[in-house]
């Protein structure tokens, strides 16, 4: 068995008194879709943050690709080749969908003051970040304003500057959202072409069709707590789970009709 891509390791994370995140551990195995559920408040997040460097864990253990990497920030996570979305897509609304790749793609000059005045327009990094936005259907679009885009085409501008520097892990954050069922599915093709690229993917969803349809395995938290984790098929049949969002997801939706 090759070793995984990331550990996550009796992670806590406290806010004053509030655990959000309290003892949680997962694997994600190298080429893996895992989903991380739970209801609202239940540390999904708080775990994204802790692990793509925005928060500092205040216990516990992550490996990213071999190397520890709790506490470490953001861009120097996304040197080692790691990847996320928001869950509020927020673009550069008055630069081009290309520009907003191109602005990525500056994780190159991190780190390296002399190059930062480099050229970001070059013919190279043009010709990469094209190529980038012809993997998430967006190349036709370049030329256009990020502002001006729908919310659909949105999710895969922010996915597009999530692969440029994730080439080994990407973290999704509720990227579904909001999304029509015909997006939804085009979005699951491109999650799917994205493992075949040989890259990982973590991603939170509220869509449990989404998930239970698209993720290898899933781990579910309540309360900053790991209550289950398991393929799709056990997942929906754990009791803990029902209870705990899936019973409640099918109550919410009785009551609404």
């Amino acid at each position: 068995m090759s070793e995984p891509i990331l550990r996550v390791e009796n992670l806590h994370k406290h806010f004053g008194g509030l655990k959000a995140v309290n003892g949680v551990s997962f694997q994600v195995a190298p080429g893996e879709i895992l989903g991380i559920l739970g209801p609202n408040g239940a540390g999904k997040t708080v775990c994204f943050n802790m692990i793509s460097g925005v928060y500092k864990p205040t216990a516990g253990k992550i490996v990213f690709d071999g190397q520890r990497t709790d506490g470490l920030p953001p861009h120097r996570l996304a040197a080692l080749g790691l990847g996320r979305t928001f869950q509020i897509v927020k673009p550069f609304a008055s630069l081009t969908v290309l520009e907003n790749v191109l602005v990525a793609r500056g994780i190159a000059n991190y780190g390296r003051f002399g190059r930062i005045w480099g050229p970001w327009r070059s013919k190279d990094q043009v010709r990469a970040a094209m190529e980038v936005l012809d993997k998430v259907g967006l190349a036709d679009l370049a030329g256009r304003k990020a502002g001006l885009l729908p919310l659909g085409n949105l999710r895969r501008l922010e996915i597009a500057r999530a692969l440029v520097v994730g080439r080994k892990l990407i973290l999704l954050d509720e990227s579904f959202s909001g999304l029509r069922h015909a997006e939804i599915t085009r979005l699951e093709d491109l999650i799917r072409a994205i493992r075949q690229m040989g890259i990982t993917v973590l991603l939170i969803e509220h869509n449990l069709r989404v998930s239970m349809k698209l993720c290898d395995r899933i781990v579910v938290l309540e309360h900053g707590r790991k209550i289950a984790e398991g393929k799709p098929e056990q997942i929906q049949s754990d009791l803990r789970v029902i209870e705990a969002y899936l019973g409640r997801k099918r109550r919410n939706n009785a009551a609404g009709g």
